[in-house]
């Protein structure tokens, strides 16, 4: 069996997954082929409500319907892991893989990004979790990418290596934004002034939208918020968007829209991404409508002599209900093989 986590700041994901069976006649998954590990049990906790991962933890096992033995554990974590051990971005937690194998006696425990546990489930995404944004021409020898806006801003390469994507870990949300327009110019003065710097985090997140919000309504109310001392969530901003209630919110998300087909389309050619690129996170799949507009893929395409390329490249939004738990069963799966001596 096999510990899955997804620990973030607001909410943490734990989950029992179960290997997928060997196909028949075949003693063990395929080079370059990670089967989809089967859901057991999974639970949702906020963070903020325990004072260490260990606690929760032990209070998720124990609920449990029957005792599990453990071959393998992965977590992925919001923050960068280094010698297996992470502190996370806005939690005051600090991780360490080592301490808690022995602490829960699992054979082996490995901490990755999130964005990296994210990158794991790519190729096990059912084709249901899959909305195609631009169908280009993939490569079958290729590299992929992901972006992934939400509470924060995350990136991850996704390396060919031996005929299968290796997830890289990357901490580029945090990278100085590009300004390309007259607007995001403005943005960019606006967000500097306020944090001393301004990055994609500030712009391509929740607090982004927020960020979009109020400079789409300087001069105007927010039909969606009429108490300006109560500014709107970014999901009352994207739903009051796709509702055409507010043209300012329509604004603001039209602004995010292209901020993320721009960066979505550097981090292609970063990572010469000729298998695809894919936007994960929880911001994408509720403005589907809005990244299906010109505004995206004009954005993601606009890279001068470099077009023809970020046209060839796949777009996908992963609509799936917690693609990084997923992705950490996926790795727990490869980890307990390598520990076996089974080719994963």
């Amino acid at each position: 069996m096999l510990l899955a986590g997804d620990v973030g700041g607001t909410k943490t994901l734990l989950g029992i997954y179960e290997p997928a069976p060997p196909e028949p006649g075949n003693g063990g998954p395929r080079p370059g082929t990670p089967r989809r590990p089967r859901e057991r049990h999974v639970r949702r906790f906020a963070t903020a409500d325990h004072g260490s991962l260990d606690e929760m933890l032990s209070a998720f096992l124990r609920a449990l319907p029957a005792p599990v033995t453990l071959d393998a554990a992965v977590l992925g974590v919001a923050g960068p892991v280094r010698d297996n051990a992470a502190a996370l971005t806005n939690v005051p937690w600090r991780l360490d893989g080592a301490a808690l194998a022995e602490r829960f006696r699992v054979p082996a425990v490995r901490l990755v990004n999130d964005l990296v546990a994210t990158g794991h489930a790519v190729p096990v995404l059912a084709p249901s979790e899959r909305a195609v944004l631009q169908a280009g021409r993939p490569a079958a020898d290729g590299n992929a990418a992901l972006i992934a806006p939400g509470t924060g801003c995350g990136e991850a390469l996704l390396h060919r290596v031996g005929g299968r994507f290796v997830p890289v870990p990357s901490e580029a949300g945090h990278a100085d934004f590009a300004a390309r327009t007259p607007d995001e110019v403005g943005l960019l003065e606006a967000l500097t002034a306020r944090f001393g710097r301004a990055s994609y985090e500030h712009v391509l997140s929740g607090p982004g939208l927020g960020h979009l919000h109020a400079a789409s309504h300087v001069d105007r109310p927010c039909a969606a918020a009429p108490d300006p001392a109560a500014p709107p969530s970014p999901a009352r901003i994207t739903a009051a968007a796709l509702a055409a209630e507010c043209p300012g919110c329509v604004a603001a998300v039209d602004r995010f829209v292209a901020a993320l087909g721009a960066e979505a389309g550097n981090l292609g050619l970063r990572s010469f991404a000729t298998a695809g690129v894919y936007i994960g996170g929880g911001i994408a799949p509720r403005i589907l409508p809005r990244l299906r507009s010109r505004g995206f893929l004009d954005a993601f395409r606009a890279k001068g002599p470099m077009r023809a390329l970020a046209a060839d490249m796949p777009v996908v939004v992963i609509d799936a209900p917690h693609p990084a738990l997923l992705g950490a069963a996926t790795a727990a799966a490869e980890l307990a093989a390598e520990r076996a001596g089974v080719g994963a």
